[in-house]
C-alpha cells in the first residue's frame, strides 16, 4: 500500500505540549480559527502554501525556535480496497425474511361512520355516535 504525506497539525501540537487555541490566538486574522481546529483534529493532505507558511511562523513563534514544514508533515498508509466493504446485495442477504404468516392482524371491530352533510359540529356528531344524545 502506498504512503501518501499529510500535513498533521494535531499531533506535532501534541509532540509540543501545544493547543489548537494557542495556536489560533498567534495566528489571528491570518488563519481563521475553524482552518485550525479542523486541521489540528484531522491531518489534511491538501493545504494552502500561505495557511502553511503562517501556521509555521505562528509555531515558531510559540516555540521560540525555527519550525520546519517536515516536522509537521507525516507519511500515512493510503486507505483502499472499497471491494472490501460489503455489497448491497450482501447487506440484503444479511436481512431475516419476514413470514407473513406471522403478521399481526387487526381486525375492525367498531361501526363503520360515514360523514353526514347535517352541519352539526363535529362535538355533537361525536357525542350522538357515543350516544350522549
Amino acid at each position: 500500500m502506498p504512503a501518501i504525506p499529510v500535513f498533521n497539525l494535531g499531533k506535532y501540537l501534541q509532540e509540543h505540549g501545544l493547543t489548537a487555541y494557542a495556536l489560533v490566538k498567534e495566528v489571528e486574522g491570518k488563519v481563521p480559527a475553524s482552518t485550525v481546529y479542523g486541521l489540528a483534529r484531522k491531518p489534511a493532505q491538501r493545504i494552502d502554501l500561505p495557511t502553511v507558511y503562517a501556521l509555521l511562523e505562528a509555531l515558531g513563534r510559540l516555540l521560540g525556535e525555527k519550525v520546519s514544514v517536515t516536522e509537521v508533515i507525516e507519511e500515512v498508509e493510503e486507505v483502499t480496497s472499497p471491494a472490501t466493504l460489503p455489497t448491497l446485495e450482501q447487506l440484503l442477504a444479511q436481512v431475516p425474511r419476514q413470514d407473513p404468516g406471522t403478521f399481526k392482524t387487526f381486525q375492525y371491530s367498531g361501526v363503520r361512520v360515514k360523514p353526514k352533510q347535517s352541519g352539526l359540529p363535529a362535538e355533537e356528531i361525536i357525542a350522538q355516535l357515543r350516544g350522549h344524545e
